[in-house]
């Protein structure tokens, strides 16, 4: 796992992106944008980096049949 100034990025064992998630510790941008608090993203980020690589597959694969299927809309 990697700690950016704004985001925890979460790679594989090649360096290959597995997901970024950004935060801030502004209340202001907390109630407003959605973004997680710092704390937040880096309980999701251990959770994706200790997920067993067949369940982020299957989640990918999810992810683009979904897009795949928007785009047939």
């Amino acid at each position: 796992m990697v700690e950016l100034p704004d985001a925890f990025r979460v790679e594989d064992a090649n360096g290959l992106m597995i997901a970024q998630l950004q935060f801030t510790d502004d209340p202001e941008q907390l109630a407003f944008t959605g973004r997680l608090s710092r704390d937040e993203a880096w309980r999701v980020a251990l959770r994706v980096a200790s997920t067993p690589d067949s369940h982020i597959a299957m989640m990918i694969l999810e992810q683009e049949r979904a897009a795949a299927a928007r785009k047939r809309k």
